[in-house]
């Protein structure tokens, strides 16, 4: 039976001097009593000492769930009023229409719409919003290497000009292959020297390098008129440029294509640009307060804010369940700081290790604290050992759901590394922070020298997961995969990569 009423009803009993009266049949109240059916020991087995202190009684208002389970709801709300909803399904869908090409031709476009089983916004809004997402939340090494792959390839591009349209657009030259299109190799379309009017980027010497060195001096309309084009060596100066920049997807692929094509694949058009290394295009797709610096990624509070966070209303409705019907009753005996501590440090050391073993797979949601929570009842039986007829029955009680939950956590669209992460610091704290009964000196003593290691254990791991996290990228965990997704089939667990896919920038 839950905490609460097993104490009052136990103090109850021992005022009326009912000795004889057993812990089991105090209480109905309590979903976790009612399910797992607990047997407690006689209160006259028990000593005076323990008596004296369950005669204590725990009725604290539940203040943490009350506002939590507020806050999940109001953001849901903000979410869903701000977001629109992605297709309810669990594979992308491919989305096709006709749009206009650089070349002023129109093609038939297609590109993977991202779904969402638990009837919410996409992964790319909830990106924008606060979801979990290293290359958000830290320099990221392997995803600024492919930054810099890309550059390379950029700088080996050249400015694609359709004379008979007066159009043109940044290419790779097996791209440009088209009759009536000209490559001027080394060229950028719509940028260069003699189109630059700003005085301060004069020096020949800041032209000469790599695209990525170039100025951001794009040429007016205005001024186009003006520059000599000479045999046409000046057609990229004096040319419609009708392809810029666009960041898409999830790690923000910057392709160059017409406004139109990046409005249909939703994505961040940069419509005063011209190259895409001229764009932070991971600035665009992580959203919030943007960074200190102008493209070092530096939300750190990812760490705690995709606990407040659903990824839709199926999903904010099992946890509000839960909520209800668990954290509610463990709240009233524990009292409103203790549980919060157990909550978010599970939230936080969740996401932390889910952000170490999969960076590029956005994830939301409370379940690292939920896991925590379910960590403190198999604490709460440790820790009260002695007061269970049969406690190795009462743990077992406990492990089979969990373990059951850990499995379903092997299907690809849930992050079984963020109920590991919570239920490991959820452990530790509920030692450190929950009440608990001692039965003798030897066991206070034994109790205390548990709660010191447990706490210092809780520091260490934290300070060791942001430590690797944010210095030790290059770390690898073979065979940490299949703790989060089993691959039944080759595309069983595609949802569930740990490695960047590969950019298809244009």
């Amino acid at each position: 039976k839950q905490w609460y009423q097993r104490r009052v009803a136990i103090t109850a009993g021992i005022d009326e001097g009912m000795a004889d009266t057993e812990i089991d049949g105090l209480g109905d109240g309590g979903v976790i009593g009612e399910l797992l059916d607990r047997e407690m020991v006689d209160v006259n087995e028990l000593s005076e000492h323990v008596r004296q202190q369950l005669k204590v009684k725990y009725d604290n208002r539940p203040y943490f769930t009350t506002w939590i389970m507020f806050v999940h709801t109001v953001i849901m709300i903000i979410t869903l009023a701000t977001q629109p909803f992605a297709p309810v399904g669990f594979k992308d869908q491919v989305k096709k229409s006709q749009i206009s090409k650089p070349n002023l031709a129109y093609e038939t476009v297609g590109y993977n719409q991202s779904t969402n089983f638990w009837i919410g916004p996409d992964f790319q809004s909830l990106i924008h919003l606060g979801a979990k997402y290293s290359p958000c939340m830290r320099k990221d090494k392997i995803y600024y290497e492919s930054i810099a792959s890309d550059a390379t390839k950029e700088d080996a591009s050249g400015c694609c000009y359709r004379g008979d349209l007066n159009a043109c657009w940044q290419s790779q030259k097996d791209a440009c292959a088209s009759d009536f299109a000209k490559f001027m190799e080394g060229k950028v379309c719509g940028l260069g020297r003699l189109g630059c009017q700003d005085t301060k980027y004069n020096d020949e010497a800041l032209w000469a390098g790599n695209f990525s060195t170039w100025p951001n001096c794009p040429i007016s309309k205005d001024y186009q008129s003006s520059i000599p084009n000479t045999n046409g060596e000046n057609d990229n100066l004096k040319c419609e440029v009708s392809a810029r920049p666009c960041c898409v997807g999830l790690q923000g692929e910057c392709i160059i294509v017409s406004q139109e094509e990046c409005e249909f694949k939703q994505g961040f058009f940069h419509e005063n640009n011209t190259l895409c290394s001229q764009v932070s295009c991971i600035t665009d797709i992580c959203g919030l307060s943007g960074f200190l610096l102008h493209d070092i990624p530096d939300q750190f509070y990812r760490a705690i804010l995709p606990t407040f966070m659903h990824a839709g209303i199926i999903h904010l409705l099992i946890t509000l369940v839960f909520q209800f019907y668990v954290l509610h009753d463990i709240e009233k005996i524990t009292g409103w700081w203790r549980i919060a501590i157990v909550y978010l440090s599970s939230g936080i050391g969740g996401t932390m290790l889910s952000a170490i073993l999969i960076p590029y797979q956005p994830e939301i949601g409370a379940s690292g604290a939920l896991y925590g929570i379910l960590a403190a009842l198999v604490v709460e039986v440790i820790v009260n050992w002695q007061l269970y007829r049969s406690p190795i029955l009462e743990l077992v009680k406990l492990l089979i759901p969990i373990t059951i939950f850990f499995l379903f956590g092997l299907m690809p669209w849930i992050d079984n590394f963020a109920h590991i992460g919570g239920f490991v610091f959820g452990f530790l704290t509920s030692f450190v922070v929950l009440p608990h009964i001692t039965f003798s000196e030897e066991d206070r003593i034994a109790k205390l020298v548990v709660k010191i290691v447990a706490g210092v254990m809780a520091i260490v791991l934290f300070v060791l997961l942001f430590i690797i996290f944010y210095l030790a990228q290059d770390a690898t965990c073979e065979g940490c995969k299949y703790l989060n997704c089993i691959p039944f089939t080759e595309s069983f667990c595609q949802d569930a990569s740990q490695e960047l896919r590969p950019r298809v920038g244009a």
